[in-house]
Parts: C-alpha cells; structure tokens; sequence
C-alpha cells in the first residue's frame, strides 16, 4: 500500500511540473491573409476537385452517338463513372476516376477488347467520389 501512495504522490508532482512547463503559441497572421484562407477553404468544401486520370472511349461530333456510347458502356461496365466533356467541335466521352497514370491504363487493359482505340487522359476536374477503389 505504502508502494501504491509514493507512485501516485511521484506522478502528482511529475504531472505538476509538466504543466508549468507549457507554452502557449500565439499567432497574428494578416487579416488580408485569413480572409484569403477561408474563402479558398469555401470554395473547395463547395466544390471538391481532384486532378486525376480518365480513360477517354470515345470522341464524336455527334452527341447522340456519345450519349449512346455512354449507355453501351454501363450496361457493360456497371459502377465505373462515366463523364463525357464537350470541346468544340467534339464530344469526348471519358471513364473511370483514378489517381495515377499507372491505375488508368491497368483499367484500359480490361476495355482494350471492348474499345481499341481508347487511351488514358489526364482529367483536372474530378470529384472525390468518383475515384474507383
């Protein structure tokens, strides 16, 4: 019991002098600067983008012909995201979501019977939710 009572009265005072040992940090940062930080914080909870890859299938002036691609493709590949952008004149249709060229062109190898001419495309506009797992 004696043993029990020295261990605790040694970590009271070990915990004593711990405590006026502390510091306290204090910052002043510009306020120009932390208007500039919240605003940025802002945007980028409103609309979360992550530069990434994409497997581009397809390419068309046509539309319908994307829109048409894009349905083939789901009903193959079901659960892999599928975006198509629009740079005049052409339609592109673009799969999956990935973080590395090396992730976009292990996909590629298992659509290259489906879609021959398809090639792996950097994407600056991916949402998070959209990365294949």
């Amino acid at each position: 019991m004696d043993i029990l009572l020295r261990y605790g009265l040694l970590l009271f005072l070990l915990n004593a002098a711990c405590e006026g040992l502390a510091q306290r940090v204090e910052i002043n940062a510009d306020p120009a600067i932390e208007q500039l930080v919240r605003t940025w914080t802002a945007q980028n909870r409103s609309n979360p983008r992550i530069e990434g890859w994409r497997v581009q299938i397809a390419s068309s002036t046509d539309r319908q012909r994307i829109e048409s691609a894009r349905t083939q493709f789901l009903s193959l590949y079901a659960g892999v995201p599928v975006d198509w952008v629009h740079e005049r004149p052409y339609y592109k249709l673009r799969v999956g979501a990935f973080r590395t060229r090396q992730e976009a062109m292990a996909f590629l190898m298992r659509v290259r019977h489906t879609y021959p001419d398809a090639y792996p495309t950097r994407d600056p506009n991916i949402h998070p939710r959209d990365f294949i797992r």
